[in-house]
């Protein structure tokens, strides 16, 4: 496994937790337990679906996809991208709790800065692997039996 792939595939589940212990908050503030924190449940979601979802799964597409001509990509991309990502999580999150539209703006800016730079570099290889899916015959298996 790629080293970017790995810490950010633990960065993910950083999120996750924090995704989950905000979700848990949220439930005791239901049961009327603890006072609300405005913008709680837009935290929740960012986290949960953009911090955990989308950047596990971009994450293991940079480790899975197959190599163009079999070399190993630079990580430096990918990191940039991640980190881009990984900012705007944060930004959006705390602009939500904290009700600042101008951070949450910068936050889904980042965001989807983040979101271009793992496309431009996960596209070649999802092209690789389609043309190496269709390059074989029906009927047979790159698998050995």
């Amino acid at each position: 496994m790629p080293r970017v792939s790995y810490w950010m595939v633990r960065l993910a589940l950083v999120h996750l937790f924090l995704g989950f212990t905000v979700g848990a908050w949220l439930l005791l503030y239901k049961a009327q337990w603890l006072a609300g924190i405005p913008g709680l449940r837009a935290l929740h979601v960012e986290l949960v679906l953009l911090g955990f979802m989308v950047q596990l799964a971009v994450s293991v597409a940079w480790w899975i996809l197959p190599r163009v001509r079999g070399e190993r990509p630079a990580d430096q991309g990918a990191w940039i991208a991640g980190v881009l990502f990984t900012l705007g999580v944060w930004f959006v999150g705390l602009g939500a709790v904290g009700s600042i539209p101008k951070l949450q703006w910068a936050g889904r800016i980042l965001e989807l800065m983040g979101l271009m730079g793992w496309a431009r570099l996960l596209w070649p290889r999802i092209l690789a692997a389609n043309r190496h899916h269709a390059a074989q015959p029906e009927g047979t298996s790159s698998e050995a039996p």
